[in-house]
């Protein structure tokens, strides 16, 4: 009886999962061919998806709603890259944090659409500036867990305090690719890939990089 009663809520997940990773892509094409978030329709947005209009309300209240779990699911692929080197942080690699760097950019790039429409709306619509505060604060937090192994183990600056310093840096990626990005071409990305993989290493790291 138990796996009864769970087999319906798996399939209404997974069904929500391929619906949200539609709309994603379907909000990150109209968005860079031009449309803003405000402009954009429910029936257009769902068309775009494959998708009717019913569907979206059965898991969508509205527009905020929609761009409020997109942004989780953007941020899930900006916590995979990052994973590049947190992942193997112990190996010492400063390749492994300009992997993350360059996974890192090319994720704001592919969803750089929905990254814009987060930062219009998060001034005016509480629910979507939480979220977005939220989504920082839980990558902020994996980076604090790399800092704190990286101290114990002798390999990262002592004296820096992890929640500050996980902050600081988190932001300093995510304003310097919302700043530059939408207005550099992509011949700019190895470039701040490298500037930001020696500015990360160089502040954490008691060893020289590469």
């Amino acid at each position: 009886m138990p796996s009864v009663t769970r087999k319906p809520q798996a399939s209404r997940q997974e069904r929500r999962e391929q619906i949200e990773r539609k709309l994603l892509e379907a909000t990150d094409r109209l968005m860079a061919d031009g449309a803003s978030i405000t402009e954009l329709s429910v029936d257009r947005l769902a068309t775009e998806a494959g998708i009717s209009r019913a569907s979206f309300y059965i898991y969508f209240e509205d527009k905020g709603h929609l761009l409020r779990r997109l942004a989780t699911q953007v941020f899930v692929d900006l916590t995979e890259a990052a994973q590049r080197w947190w992942s193997v942080a112990d190996r010492l690699d400063p390749a492994d944090v300009h992997s993350a760097m360059t996974a890192i950019i090319a994720a704001y790039r592919r969803h750089q659409p929905v990254l814009v429409a987060l930062n219009e709306m998060a001034p005016y619509d509480t629910a979507v500036g939480d979220t977005y505060r939220s989504l920082l604060a839980e990558v902020s937090d994996g980076f604090r867990a790399v800092i704190v192994a990286g101290q114990k183990a002798g390999a990262i600056r002592p004296q820096l305090p992890p929640d500050t310093t996980a902050q600081v840096l988190v932001l300093m990626v995510e304003r310097t690719c919302q700043q530059n990005l939408p207005s550099k071409p992509t011949s700019f990305d190895a470039e701040l890939a490298g500037v930001l993989t020696e500015l990360v290493w160089g502040a954490l790291y008691l060893k020289a990089g590469l």
